[in-house]
């Protein structure tokens, strides 16, 4: 079993994640200016890659991180993907 399709039940829940997923923090241009296309195209690749896990944050950006994830997970399947956010402010 890969690392992208491996999952682990979170503690006291009854969820349970992918092991690996991808970040939205640079999505959301916390390290430098990211295109519209360039996030696309990493969301897109990411899918296509095996990811079914993405964690973002409304800190990201300033919503950015959150928008550019949702983007382009809304035409995939629901049941398919697990997404995460957080709550805080800085």
């Amino acid at each position: 079993m890969g690392q992208l399709t491996r999952t682990r039940k979170l503690p006291r829940r009854d969820v349970s994640v992918p092991t690996l997923g991808l970040g939205g923090a640079a999505l959301g241009g916390m390290h430098g200016v990211v295109a519209e296309a360039e996030a696309a195209a990493t969301l897109a690749a990411a899918w296509d890659g095996g990811f079914r896990y993405f964690d973002t944050a409304p800190l990201y950006g300033r919503g950015l991180g959150e928008l550019r994830t949702g983007l382009a997970l809304r035409e995939r399947p629901r049941d398919e993907y697990t997404l995460s956010t957080k709550v805080g402010g800085a």
